[in-house]
């Protein structure tokens, strides 16, 4: 017997009945689906619902820092976080280079963790005489701002008043 609704329907097996067709053992019909999606959300509101980093689950989690030696890249930490009530995992840490110097003008790239993909990305920002920050795309988790300036040689964790630095934006949950 199998429950749809709340309603019993009999089920379509025979008994001892051979070969048993594939479309008869594969009776997803989207309630196991529902079932992993409602755990989600039950997770999601155990940590106080929303987007955003986990709490304390681990020191520096999904936290951006500058590539050592200082260059021309990122390195974000491995961590937990929910997006769209959905747990995102960013297993190892991931270095995000080839970050290049403005041209004329400042600008505010985005470091993002991006859910359908479980990775971290870089979007770039517009050069502007006052830069204003991007907001994150869809299904994703803004992590930090990285305000470049022109002639810059390298991103720092803070600001020099010469080089690139990063502005950490991550919320929690």
């Amino acid at each position: 017997m199998a429950i749809r609704g709340k309603g019993y329907i009999k089920t379509s097996w025979a008994f001892q009945e051979r070969p048993v067709a594939s479309a008869k053992l594969n009776t997803w019909d989207g309630r196991i689906e529902a079932a992993f999606e409602l755990l989600m959300n039950l997770a999601s509101l155990a940590w106080g619902g929303g987007d955003g980093v986990l709490r304390n689950a681990a020191d520096g989690d999904l936290g951006v820092v500058a590539a050592s030696p200082p260059g021309m890249s990122v390195t974000v930490s491995p961590g937990y976080a929910f997006i769209n009530r959905f747990p995102f995992r960013l297993e190892a840490p991931a270095s995000l280079g080839g970050i290049a110097a403005p041209a004329a003008y400042p600008r505010i790239d985005l470091v993002q963790a991006r859910l359908d993909t479980w990775d971290v990305t870089i979007k770039p920002g517009a050069e502007s005489a006052s830069p204003s920050p991007r907001a994150p795309d869809t299904a994703c988790l803004a992590l930090a701002e990285l305000y470049l300036r022109p002639g810059m040689t390298g991103v720092l964790d803070a600001d020099d008043g010469v080089n690139g630095y990063i502005r950490d934006v991550r919320t929690y949950v």
